[in-house]
């Protein structure tokens, strides 16, 4: 079954979170392992930004707000990099999808007439029925001369499975990978990191003043550095 998006009140996150915050503060260990094991996504990372919260922010009601927050981005996150995984594995699925193609033949293995096992039995062109030329014209004229015990001939069919793979070729999206790259802290950073070192790049020209990108680019850049600038301020004590 695929993972549905996530719901908030429907993993009851807000009781989840609450009763982690009460094992935390009354010092219990035993309810604080439990709680714990009840968010999935408190790893090394998070705990490491609460605890950068509980140092830089002065104001308790505003800390609580912001260490919420930070726990639950850290569940929606998780549950779209499952579904982007999910996504990925059923396209790969579609991709690689077998068709199944099925003949049935049979190849008569004893003579038709005396029993005899035949020699020299071909798996392409007239199946051969009889071991020898007197035994077919034996049933000739037995068939033609309507006795008793006459063989009638029938090549009895089973089945023989052939697979041919036919490998579909699905559009990747970009979407996809947007996604993907904004539902991971790291990655969204490392994008940062490349672009700065792209541009760096003398050898590439695309990035040059005189290119149509860069203006567009530069525009990009200061509303990114304006946002984090304000992002800042209002964080500061």
């Amino acid at each position: 079954m695929a993972t549905k998006r996530y719901d908030p009140t429907a993993t009851d996150f807000n009781g989840r979170y609450s009763r982690w915050v009460a094992a935390l503060e009354a010092g219990d260990d035993a309810e604080l392992l439990e709680a714990t094991l009840a968010l999935p996504t408190l790893n090394k990372r998070v705990l490491g930004k609460l605890a950068a919260v509980d140092r830089d922010e002065p104001d308790s009601t505003v800390r609580a707000e912001r260490k919420r927050m930070l726990v639950l981005l850290s569940e929606i996150n998780a549950n779209q990099a499952a579904r982007l995984r999910e996504r990925k594995q059923a396209e790969q699925r579609r991709r690689d999808r077998t068709v199944r193609v099925e003949r049935r033949v049979e190849l008569p293995t004893t003579c038709a007439r005396c029993g005899t096992k035949l020699k020299e039995v071909r798996s392409t062109g007239r199946p051969r029925l009889y071991c020898s030329p007197a035994c077919r014209k034996a049933a000739y004229e037995d068939r033609r001369a309507h006795r008793d015990g006459a063989v009638k001939v029938q090549v009895v069919e089973k089945v023989v499975t052939e697979v041919r793979e036919r490998r579909i070729e699905v559009p990747h999206p970009r979407s996809d990978c947007v996604k993907a790259v904004l539902a991971d802290d790291d990655l969204m950073v490392s994008v940062i990191w490349t672009l700065t070192a792209l541009v760096r790049d003398r050898t590439r020209k695309a990035y040059d003043p005189d290119q149509p990108r860069f203006r567009k680019l530069s525009h990009h850049v200061q509303a990114l550095h304006a946002a984090v600038v304000e992002r800042a301020t209002a964080s500061a004590p």
